[in-house]
């Protein structure tokens, strides 16, 4: 059977530290996966934060799909640098990162077999991109408060040996830095709110940090809004208990976790509040515009 991209020209970017390091080792496998189903591959290794999206920005144009190896902070690399495309290409996805939270929404297994498969037999569907202030793109979600940090602040070596374990042992670290954070909120629906918030995330994505689950039917991943998840600061131990059951319950509809769908999202603090953008850090800021690109690229998923 022939497959969908028979005959066309893939670039695959490969980051070879990714999760537990396991790139490496299957990269001469899925050059013959591609290469046996008919696909020209061109392997990029990546070696440093930002490659992924100047090697797409520079290389993309020639290829008729894109393909990343890594985490989602490497796709979130891709994605950016297809975004700096006129013409983007279809984007593939093999993970291989710590805790696959894009992957585990788009149904893309880790299994490099099986992630292929989908690329090669699978169709491609639209998917929203988010963007941080205008210039910073995000593919399943932008946030800060609570346990943010600890994405970018575990040492890769730690993600190398034990995984997603890894984030669980760093955030329990991180327990004691958890502060309130002042601000002011504002979507285009007219939503507004402003008080001291412990946890907030924009998201296309129903799993976040590998710890918040969002239900399947409240995500639509192309239907040109995100998921903007609210969480009140708790005031004493009842109440921290009671926030974390709500969350791990998906009880996101009271007043202290508010979960609602927007296109855009404006948000004022009164210091300075770091972000992260798919688990990557993406500098602070004193004043934030989320905006969802609707049907920004094509992926290959299920």
């Amino acid at each position: 059977m022939t497959n969908n991209l028979d005959g066309r020209r893939a670039l695959v970017v490969l980051n070879p530290v990714s999760g537990q390091r396991t790139a490496k080792p299957h990269l001469l496998n899925i050059t013959a996966l591609f290469n046996a189903s008919g696909v020209e591959t061109t392997v990029y290794t990546t070696r440093c934060r930002g490659d992924a999206t100047e090697i797409v920005r520079r290389k993309g144009d020639e290829f008729d799909v894109i393909v990343c190896r890594g985490g989602d902070g490497t796709f979130n690399e891709t994605v950016s640098g297809v975004m700096l495309l006129e013409r983007p290409p279809l984007l593939g996805y093999i993970p291989a990162g710590s805790t696959n939270d894009l992957a585990k929404t788009l149904g893309i297994p880790t299994d490099n077999r099986e992630a292929i498969d989908i690329i090669l037999n699978g169709q491609p569907l639209w998917n929203d991109v988010g963007c941080l202030n205008g210039g910073a793109y995000f593919a399943y979600t932008a946030s800060f408060g609570a346990f943010t940090e600890t994405s970018y602040d575990t040492p890769q070596k730690l993600k190398n040996r034990l995984g997603h374990t890894a984030y669980l042992v760093q955030a329990t670290k991180a327990v004691k830095d958890i502060h309130p954070i002042p601000l002011r909120v504002k979507t285009a629906e007219g939503f507004e709110a402003q008080g001291e918030y412990v946890f907030c995330s924009v998201s296309n994505s129903t799993s976040i940090a590998g710890v918040v689950k969002l239900n399947r039917r409240d995500v639509g991943l192309n239907d040109g809004k995100f998921e903007l998840l609210l969480v009140k600061y708790p005031k004493n131990a009842a109440e921290w208990a009671k926030r974390i059951k709500e969350i791990l319950l998906r009880q996101f509809r009271g007043e202290e976790i508010q979960l609602l769908h927007t296109s855009r999202a404006e948000f004022e603090f009164e210091d300075m509040v770091p972000w992260t953008l798919d688990g990557e850090y993406a500098g602070a800021h004193d004043a934030a515009v989320v905006e969802n690109i609707h049907n920004a690229v094509q992926i290959f998923r299920r």
